[in-house]
């Protein structure tokens, strides 16, 4: 059918342009239904054109709704790394700004729970918050309390955890309260248990701590035998004995292991940090990439596997010491993805520490780490900020030179889980 339609239209454009037109009835009809399956063509080219111009527009929207939402998750993240640094130099100016941004909500249960996540959170400030005397305050112990599980626990146990959570404050009348709060949530737990009185447990609590620091303090010459133990706990069940067993027992659970109190001299090196955030980190042997998030604080630039830790000894890592013989600068390798910088040294291998598949700490070996930031802005400012941390180091900060030195000591002695 086309070549009849090109022959026949070829003998009339012929005829045409010698002025001689002469079709019959029949081709008339053909060149009709050509004209307007071009038109229908046409009118459907248009409609395609303009459908791909919605599509076009429908993508550049939606780019700009995803770069928007990154901004105001950048803006969001800025704001919580704020308020976390702000309670942990004053909790309770910290609290306020976090819920004047939206972070937490204003009910004593939505800062109980921040409390109870903990995270980046500094255990002192935390434990200074919740044993002020404040109505509020008060009520958010209560509800930090509650969020703790003591069910089916031996109270030296529940005691252990509640203890890891948050510093003890030094003051007797906030000692008093938490742990008043604390036998009562224990019993609540353990209703059928041993100590089914929340004055006996809150006796016992105190009981146990003191027994705790005669044992394992070694200022402390006279230990306390379990016998005297069970004498001086006689009566404390209102007016009952408790069970020689059950007191046997938790001596021997405190005598044979100390309680984890937390270590705020080491776990404050983490708490207010110059800057952090993620970087994608690239490996050394094979190449590979790993996102990883990295804080910088005092000449050290630690990485972690997830900001959302307490940042204890037990989840880093790695981390790069730094020092006036390292150097950072801009990648400008073409082929290396956007907004990477480098930190690198001149001497030779970097004296870094990471951990291996067996959750070993081991010395690095990179003469250059390759970071990728997740713009440019945040790759400037990394740089700025890492440049800063090694010039203040060049000051000759022999305090700062001493804390570095210990705190990589003891990163180099740990014992890792793997990861």
């Amino acid at each position: 059918a086309y070549k009849l339609w090109d022959h026949r239209f070829t003998r009339m454009a012929v005829e045409v342009h010698s002025g001689r037109v002469t079709r019959s009835e029949e081709e008339e009809k053909l060149l009709k239904e050509i004209r307007e399956e071009k038109e229908t063509l046409w009118l459907d080219i248009q409609e395609l054109r303009r459908q791909i111009i919605d599509i076009d527009n429908e993508l550049a929207a939606l780019d700009e709704a995803n770069d928007e939402e990154m901004r105001r998750e950048r803006e969001k993240q800025r704001i919580i790394r704020n308020g976390r640094n702000k309670f942990n130099t004053n909790p309770k100016d910290g609290i306020k700004f976090l819920q004047q941004h939206g972070v937490i909500g204003e009910k004593s249960e939505d800062v109980a729970a921040y409390l109870f996540n903990g995270e980046l959170l500094n255990k002192r400030a935390i434990g200074d918050y919740v044993g002020d005397h404040k109505e509020f305050n008060v009520d958010v112990l209560k509800k930090f309390i509650g969020l703790h599980d003591f069910k089916g626990k031996l109270i030296v146990d529940a005691l252990r955890v509640f203890l890891a959570s948050f510093h003890l404050p030094g003051e007797a009348q906030k000692i008093d309260r938490i742990m008043d709060n604390f036998a009562h949530r224990y019993v609540e737990c353990n209703p059928d248990g041993t100590l089914s009185n929340p004055d006996t447990a809150f006796v016992m609590s105190y009981s146990i701590i003191m027994l705790h620091t005669s044992l394992h303090n070694p200022s402390v010459k006279d230990k306390p035998t379990v016998e005297r133990f069970i004498s001086m706990n006689r009566g404390i069940d209102n007016g009952n004995n408790l069970p020689d067993d059950f007191l046997t027992e938790l001596y021997e659970v405190v005598k044979k292991k100390e309680f984890k109190v937390p270590e705020d001299d080491l776990a404050e090196t983490f708490f207010n940090p110059e800057k952090e955030g993620w970087l994608t980190k690239e490996g050394g042997k094979y190449r590979s990439k790993h996102k990883r998030w990295f804080l910088l604080k005092e000449g050290m630039l630690y990485y972690f596997r997830q900001p959302t830790h307490s940042h204890q000894d037990d989840e880093l890592i790695g981390s790069i010491p730094l020092d006036v013989t390292l150097k950072v600068r801009e990648v400008e390798d073409p082929k290396a993805p956007p907004c990477c910088f480098e930190i690198f040294s001149e001497t030779g291998v970097i004296k870094a520490w990471k951990k291996d598949s067996d959750g070993r700490a081991v010395p690095g070996n990179h003469e250059v780490y390759r970071l990728q930031a997740e713009s440019e802005e945040d790759r400037n400012n990394w740089i700025k900020s890492i440049n800063a941390s090694i010039a203040a180091l060049s000051s000759g900060d022999s305090a700062m030179e001493q804390k570095k030195k210990r705190i990589a000591s003891v990163i180099h002695g740990l014992e890792l889980p793997g990861f």
